[in-house]
């Protein structure tokens, strides 16, 4: 019952206040004045749903209607899996290997201006001052060419080297040098003029005693006299190179091969005498050549120190030295009339003419020492000094016998027949013979 009560209660509640009137809305105030030139915006009304209801109540706006949804985008179709790209393994590169103490290949170009040992020439002319003719032990004879080797000026030359390594370690090497010295001519030249006198010296090979052949005197004969002496050297080596040492400052090499060795020198005596009843030239050369051929052993050090360097080498050669001795001479006589030639001069008769050979034994050490400055990764420029020797040899100037047949002698006998000792006789003297001088150069190393 007593829920009956109330539900008639709660209509009745309810259904008064839907019948009460909605009270009328308050009116809204006059707009006030705008400034001139001003303009605002109305209001909008509202929306429907937005007033409120009867009693100030508010209520929610009505649902929107929820549109179709949008069509969905149509995934993409599946994308069938590339096969997989098999790369061929790659090969791993070794680390560059660094160079061995010789390096792969070397070569080395020297400028050389060395001089040659003077050759030995013995007293060829004497002359005086006072017009007579010269004669041994007269007081105003003096020497005027010969006894004494002749003033030269350095040789200049060449020196070419080049190696490679033949070990995979760059520890053993072969190279080949070969180095030259241009021809060089040093001598002496006599002319008499005025009062002077000159003449040859030689022994009698008949009486034993010392003469001079008259050449030149006043009033009976002018007469020229040179003599002209001639040097040059060549040479090659093959060496193989065995790395002992290779320490940071220090590095030392040993050295074992060949050496070949040539030294060819000339002398020339050219006499040419002017009188009243003609002319007279005589020529007497002594050539000598020095051929060695032999094995060498060596050491070379290279000490270094940042940029700068100094390079030692010795080496020493053992083997056979061929030499050849070779005597040549003419003469020309000649008168208003007759030309007459001969095979013979003053030194060289048929007695001692001709080519004599023979082999020795002989030794070729060689020094070389340098000082220098790297340039770049692998060039050396430097400047040093180098000498060679040669222990036996030939030389021109000790062939020549004074011992004379004046019988043999054109110029005395004429076109007489030869009578007395034969003489002069052909000689084999032998010496030895050095080389040395300045080296400069340019080393580089690949």
């Amino acid at each position: 019952m007593r829920t009956v009560l109330t539900v008639i209660a709660f209509a009745f509640v309810t259904g008064g206040l839907a019948a009460q009137p909605t009270p009328p809305a308050p009116p809204l105030p006059p707009p006030a004045p705008l400034p001139r030139g001003q303009v605002v915006a109305s209001p909008l009304p509202p929306a429907a749903g937005e007033l409120p209801l009867p009693g100030g109540r508010e209520v929610s706006q009505p649902l929107q209607p929820v549109g179709p949804a949008a069509a969905e985008t149509p995934l993409p179709a599946p994308v069938p899996p590339t096969p997989a790209v098999v790369l061929p393994p790659v090969k791993s590169i070794p680390p560059e290997r660094p160079h061995g103490p010789l390096g792969p290949a070397w070569n080395d170009i020297q400028f050389l201006s060395w001089w040659p040992e003077r050759a030995p020439v013995p007293p060829l002319v004497f002359g005086t001052t006072s017009g007579q003719p010269p004669a041994p032990g007269q007081f105003d004879t003096r020497l005027l060419a010969g006894g004494h080797a002749f003033a030269s000026q350095p040789s200049a030359g060449g020196r070419f080297t080049l190696g490679f390594a033949v070990d995979r370690d760059e520890t053993l090497g072969l190279e080949a040098t070969y180095f030259f010295l241009g021809s060089r001519k040093s001598g002496e030249y006599v002319q008499n003029s005025g009062t002077e006198s000159f003449g040859i010296p030689y022994t009698n090979a008949v009486t034993g005693a010392g003469e001079i052949l008259t050449l030149a005197q006043p009033g009976v004969a002018n007469s020229i006299f040179s003599a002209t002496s001639s040097v040059r050297v060549q040479g090659w080596e093959v060496n193989g190179i065995a790395n002992l040492m290779d320490e940071k400052y220090l590095k030392l090499n040993a050295i074992v091969g060949w050496r070949y060795l040539q030294v060819n020198e000339g002398l020339q005596l050219d006499q040419t005498q002017l009188s009243g009843g003609g002319a007279a030239r005589t020529i007497d050369q002594f050539n000598t050549q020095n051929r060695f051929n032999g094995g060498q052993l060596g050491l070379h050090a290279d000490v270094r120190r940042g940029l700068v360097f100094c390079e030692m080498t010795a080496k020493v050669a053992f083997g056979q030295n061929y030499e050849v001795v070779n005597n040549d001479g003419a003469t020309v006589l000649q008168t208003s009339a007759t030309r007459v030639f001969g095979n013979s001069g003053l030194y060289v008769q048929p007695s001692n003419a001709g080519r004599t050979a023979n082999g020795v034994f002989a030794v070729v050490p060689e020094g070389t020492i340098k000082f220098g400055f790297r340039v770049g990764e692998s060039g050396r420029l430097y400047v040093g000094y180098s000498i060679i020797y040669m222990s036996d040899a030939v030389r021109p100037g000790d062939q020549i016998d004074r011992t004379l047949n004046p019988m043999q002698v054109p110029l005395v006998s004429g076109t007489a027949p030869m009578a007395g000792a034969d003489r002069p006789a052909r000689l084999f003297n032998r010496s030895d013979f050095w080389t040395q001088g300045l080296i400069v150069g340019l080393e580089t190393r690949f």
